[in-house]
């Protein structure tokens, strides 16, 4: 069976790095306290966020959200077949992958949102932080907090779900995520990665993200 491209460069780069950030925004504020460092990366994650959320409407085939919004009927039968051998088929996101995609962007997005606003209360706050009053900023604070504790739930979920089916269904879903390809006859490869437009997409929102946090 013929290697089919399917995850374009800049989805594995994106993901890739915010698993990376992600942690380096938990050992930042956990074990070195580095606030500034956490904020920085704070940022950076909103970026490639904003990228992903763009990328998802002119992105490369499977990266689009059209390719992977699956209706209730769909999910729900595929969730029924969760259990049998078979990874179903799918080159991109399955029904249930579709899900953890959507949820894993809100709960994100949700954290660096959130971030904008915090304060610790005592030597730090985000660059939006000023916008909102201390009652609020402390509220949004604690939001700040509970949500990442559902996000760690949620990745735990992920690492959990990719070994199943890496252990179970006998689907390696890692490897395609740094190569970029899967193997099947059947499976529709993508023409390429778009990177002039992803290198626009990707300038376009950092310069978003610069300006938000530094002209509010």
């Amino acid at each position: 069976m013929s290697k089919k491209l399917i995850w374009d460069l800049p989805i594995r780069i994106v993901h890739w790095l915010l698993t990376v950030l992600i942690f380096g925004s938990w050992y930042t504020v956990t074990v070195t306290g580095n606030m500034e460092a956490h904020m920085l990366i704070g940022q950076t994650i909103l970026c490639l966020l904003v990228f992903r959320v763009v990328w998802g409407f002119v992105g490369t085939r499977y990266a689009k959200f059209s390719s992977f919004v699956f209706g209730p009927r769909t999910v729900i039968a595929y969730a029924r077949t969760l259990l049998s051998r078979s990874g179903g088929g799918y080159a991109g996101h399955n029904p249930l992958g579709f899900l953890a995609v959507f949820a894993m962007l809100l709960l994100i997005g949700i954290q660096v949102t959130t971030g904008l606003f915090a304060t610790d209360g005592d030597f730090y706050e985000g660059p939006l932080n000023n916008l909102v009053s201390g009652t609020t900023g402390r509220e949004i604070t604690d939001i700040h907090y509970a949500n990442f504790n559902v996000l760690a739930i949620m990745i735990g979920i992920h690492i959990a779900a990719i070994f199943f089916y890496l252990l179970y269904k006998r689907e390696n879903l890692i490897w395609p995520m740094f190569t970029g390809t899967k193997t099947g006859d059947a499976l529709e490869a993508i023409g390429g990665s778009k990177l002039g437009l992803a290198l626009g997409v990707i300038v376009a929102c950092a310069a978003g993200v610069y300006l938000l946090v530094t002209l509010l």
